[in-house]
């Protein structure tokens, strides 16, 4: 989860700089925000956060395609080109990160399909399910407590996810004018 926002704020830090945009602190802070938008978006779509073996359908919508950013891209790029660009790039950062580590993977290319993608899950580069396969896998290895688990006990995705949280606000805070 703090992985989108380290994620966010970087390509903001990156690409601002390759656009030649006024780096801050504000700035950063906007990045990661967009770096986590997919999930707020669906979040509040779905009114609710629900925190247990099927929290992964929240990406199972628009918000973790690779048409989200287009979206973003269309919207911003009323206002300023350049900053449309990278807040594009910094939602992107969000389904390609979920491709990998915790969860089931994503939809990425809904509405025009609805197979999730999942990258480096049980020794396969690329897995591709149809969503009852999905389905079966989080019945099967789904777990009820997974926030619990990964973010309150230790274990190496809790610690960098800390760590991606902390570095996320170091960079905020160093940047701050």
């Amino acid at each position: 989860m703090f992985i989108h926002l380290l994620a966010g704020s970087l390509t903001f830090l990156l690409l601002g700089r390759v656009l030649n945009i006024e780096i801050n602190g504000a700035f950063l802070l906007l990045g990661g925000f967009l770096g986590l938008a997919p999930d707020l978006t669906s979040y509040i779509l779905s009114r609710g956060i629900k925190f247990n073996k099927w929290t992964h359908i929240h990406r199972d919508n628009l918000s973790h395609s690779v048409f989200f950013p287009v979206l973003v891209l269309i919207a911003v790029s009323f206002f300023d080109l350049k900053l449309a660009i990278v807040a594009s790039v910094a939602v992107l950062t969000h389904p390609l990160f979920d491709l990998f580590g915790i969860g089931w993977g994503v939809k990425l290319f809904y509405p025009f399909s609805n197979k999730t993608y999942k990258m480096f899950y049980q020794g396969r580069f690329l897995t591709v399910w149809e969503q009852k396969e999905v389905e079966k896998e989080a019945e099967r290895s789904g777990d009820d407590n997974w926030v619990k688990n990964i973010y309150f006990k230790p274990n190496l995705v809790g610690i960098l996810e800390l760590l991606f949280l902390l570095a996320f606000l170091f960079l905020v805070i160093v940047n701050w004018r």
